[in-house]
């Protein structure tokens, strides 16, 4: 009857591992696109191997996998859900069983040793992978980036990134489905109030955003100045273009640069206006609003079940009608 435990096992294992298939190649090939898409200067070629080196030996270090294979191994003791919130979440976790002739409880050893210390191990690992991901953004971030103030994402061409980062919100189904499954079994079996986990969940909401959109600020000084420098250029291109069509269609003199206007005057005037308004509506960040419903909509899901164990399933559809009806 451990909700927690099926969630870790059943969910969280299986979605890490699926991060390895759908995350792991998302971020590598956002990497590339910084060169594909020609955002990076052929002068800072040098500094964007050495960015990618780095990054490699990082993640392939095996200092890094012996600690943090000590570290889950340590977690599964000191990282828990009883020592971290100072209760007993379920008593067959406790190693201590008086009913064994031994004093022991082999379950509990062998989900103290072997089941949580391979979950936090497949977890750990794929927080270092973002650490050393968000080290790579920071290195690229302080390159001059060769950005399109124009561009349709209104990201600069960096919109890639936030789709990218919109895969991880597999980590935060995953980790909200075992809190959720942990904040139910509180529920049934302790009888606490559903209203006492408001503020955790808001909590988790604001950890998810941050920590996977966090990283990606690191690129909203250069987004400023391009939309500033862009917009400077394009303003004294508009005003030599309204010049000179006036000066054409209006009062019939000749074109001081006719070569600006283009062979249809008019159509060119209206694509420099749409580009103009693509320029002021230029973010500072490179991910949408999408992206952060997106997060907030994975890391709610989990928590949906925990209503229909105070409210019943009739009384919601019967709400859903009236709204809908």
């Amino acid at each position: 009857m451990d909700f927690g435990t099926y969630a870790r096992f059943f969910l969280g294992v299986p979605l890490l591992l699926v991060a390895e298939q759908v995350v792991g190649p998302r971020l590598r090939s956002a990497g590339l696109q910084f060169v594909e898409g020609g955002f990076v200067c052929p002068a800072d070629y040098p500094a964007f191997d050495r960015a990618i080196a780095r990054s490699a030996k990082w993640r392939e270090s095996v200092w890094a996998e012996l600690i943090i294979v000590t570290v889950a191994m340590t977690g599964a003791w000191l990282f828990t859900a009883e020592t971290l919130t100072g209760g007993e979440i379920a008593s067959w976790r406790s190693p201590n069983s008086p009913d064994s002739p031994f004093g022991i409880s082999l379950t509990a050893l062998w989900y103290r040793l072997v089941a949580v210390p391979i979950l936090q191990f497949f977890w750990y690992r794929w927080l270092w992978r973002l650490l050393v991901w968000t080290s790579f953004l920071w290195s690229i971030s302080q390159l001059k980036l060769n950005l399109i103030g124009t561009h349709a994402d209104q990201a600069g061409g960096l919109g890639f990134l936030g789709t990218a980062h919109s895969s991880l919100g597999l980590f935060a189904f995953a980790l909200s489905s075992v809190l959720s499954a942990e904040a139910a079994f509180l529920v049934v079996f302790q009888h606490a109030a559903i209203e006492s986990f408001q503020i955790p969940f808001v909590i988790v909401l604001l950890f998810v955003e941050l920590m996977f959109l966090g990283p990606l600020l690191f690129f909203t000084p250069i987004l400023v100045r391009t939309r500033l420098a862009w917009l400077r250029d394009y303003s004294l291109l508009v005003t030599r273009y309204n010049r000179t069509f006036h000066e054409k269609w209006i009062l019939g003199k000749p074109a001081a640069e006719a070569s600006l206007l283009g062979s249809a005057d008019i159509q060119s005037l209206a694509d420099l206006g749409s580009s103009f308004e693509y320029l002021r509506g230029m973010k500072a960040v490179p991910f949408s609003l999408r992206s952060i419903i997106q997060l907030a909509l994975m890391a709610s899901l989990p928590g949906l079940p925990l209503i229909l164990l105070v409210v019943p399933v009739r009384q919601i559809i019967e709400l859903l009608s009236k709204a809908v009806f």
